[in-house]
């Protein structure tokens, strides 16, 4: 696929261009600052790629680069959630920036683009509920506004193809980026709309704190690498058809 990654120069950007070129696919780089691309990645790598300069709050400019370069395909790893449930950030602006650009560029071609938006593990289910991690442990609130923007779509959209990847905490394995990409902790198990293996407990059933605790029991297991979620988008967008459309998208290594 030709993908327009937005947020390139970031820590999972980065990663992101690696593993995209790993798995033979065509990268756009929307970025603010070409330099410093160029300045993060080997020279043999960024001369493999395509630099469009722009603003990732501009929808407008966002679009004319999907179209321009007729890309199939929207990764978005740009802005960081605050972190308290009062905090702000641009993150919202960024994210309603890119969904419009995508969703006018689809209408425009008359095809849905597939797009990976990047979440956080609070905007996943706590099994068994309908109820977001982040009731229980509130912090990276943002993602929640996002989401509901997301399933706020109408059902017949024929413009978007989303899915939200919602990992915990990710380390880099290593701070060298290389074409081809060689993962240290193997690749991870992903769910829909839930964590993946988790760990249940009878302490849920406590009153007012008890999912609090079982939560906090569990979230230390989801921490999983920026090479592992990089590898985990580039493989899904080698199919046109993706077992994640419409989700949310949770992590874990299983090796840990």
């Amino acid at each position: 696929m030709k993908v327009l990654l937005v947020g390139a120069t970031g820590n999972l950007g980065i990663r992101l261009v690696a593993a995209l070129l790993t798995h033979d696919h065509s990268v756009v780089a929307f970025v603010r600052s070409p330099n410093k691309l160029e300045s993060l990645l080997p020279i043999s790598v960024y001369r493999q790629i395509t630099v469009v300069q722009g603003d990732a709050k501009d929808a407008a400019s966002i679009k004319k680069a999907i179209l321009d370069a007729d890309c199939d395909a929207v990764v978005n790893t740009a802005g960081l959630a605050a972190l308290p449930p009062w905090g702000k950030s641009d993150l919202p602006a960024i994210f309603r920036a890119v969904l419009n650009a995508v969703q006018d560029a689809g209408s425009e071609r008359k095809r849905p683009l597939r797009t990976w938006f990047l979440g956080g593990l609070g905007v996943l289910c706590f099994p068994g509920s309908e109820s977001m991690l982040s009731n229980y442990i509130p912090i990276y609130r943002e993602h929640r506004q996002n989401i509901h923007l997301l399933k706020s779509l109408p059902p017949n959209t024929n413009t978007v193809d989303w899915s939200m990847l919602c990992p915990g905490t990710m380390p880099p394995e290593s701070s060298e980026v290389t074409v081809p990409t060689k993962l240290l902790h193997g690749k991870l198990i992903a769910n829909a709309t839930t964590p993946p293996l988790w760990q249940d407990s009878w302490m849920k059933h406590i009153p007012l704190i008890g999912k609090l605790v079982v939560c906090a029991m569990n979230a230390p297991r989801y921490e999983t690498t920026l090479e592992q979620n990089a590898d985990l988008i580039a493989t899904d967008l080698e199919s046109h058809e993706s077992p994640w459309s419409g989700r949310t998208v949770g992590v874990i290594d299983p090796s840990k």
